[in-house]
């Protein structure tokens, strides 16, 4: 766990300094960072699908717990997407979309074994909606903000816990995350 630590302190930092004087910038907060990695390392996915890169923050957690997985991220403002790009430019491991996700999730044909949703709140359930044919048995869908924004999720929550392929749980750190793990 030191080494998560440090390696926190140290990218956070980075990250932390980056602004932009159109947008803010979402990034998530160091247990719910943690969680992704632990989740991750014991999961150990092959092909993880990121909807909201901002500006690489997470994505860069992603791909530290998981160097041999392909990592597939997408970010529909151009600002973000080209901050990401700099700052994931030396992680071989990751793909990045520029666009909306539902347009960009219809076109990627690979399985999923991992998938991290921290992007428009409203469109949690569209992208689930689009994501299920694509998951392989046993992934793990991690959303995030499901506290935070509940009423914007509610959809998605509904649909989840209502869905007798997907185990799920609420995981009130951070912002609050919905857990899910997908059997066919």
């Amino acid at each position: 766990m030191k080494k998560i630590k440090n390696l926190f302190v140290t990218e956070l930092t980075k990250f932390a300094q980056q602004k932009t004087e159109i947008h803010r910038l979402w990034n998530i907060d160091e247990q719910t960072a943690n969680l992704l990695y632990m989740l991750i390392k014991a999961k150990r996915p092959t092909n993880i699908l990121e909807i909201g890169t901002s500006n690489g923050y997470s994505t860069f957690w992603l791909s530290i717990s998981a160097e041999k997985a392909k990592i597939h991220t997408i970010e529909v403002d151009e600002e973000r997407f080209h901050l990401a790009k700099e700052n994931l430019q030396n992680r071989d491991n990751i793909t990045q979309h520029f666009g909306k996700a539902e347009e960009i999730i219809s076109t990627l044909t690979q399985k999923f074994d991992f998938i991290f949703i921290d992007a428009g709140k409203i469109g949690y359930i569209n992208y689930i909606k689009l994501i299920i044919d694509k998951l392989e048995n046993g992934a793990i869908i991690v959303a995030d903000n499901v506290i935070s924004h509940k009423n914007s999720v509610q959809d998605y929550l509904d649909f989840i816990k209502n869905n007798e392929n997907f185990e799920t749980a609420t995981i009130e750190i951070g912002d609050g995350l919905e857990i899910s793990i997908f059997q066919k």
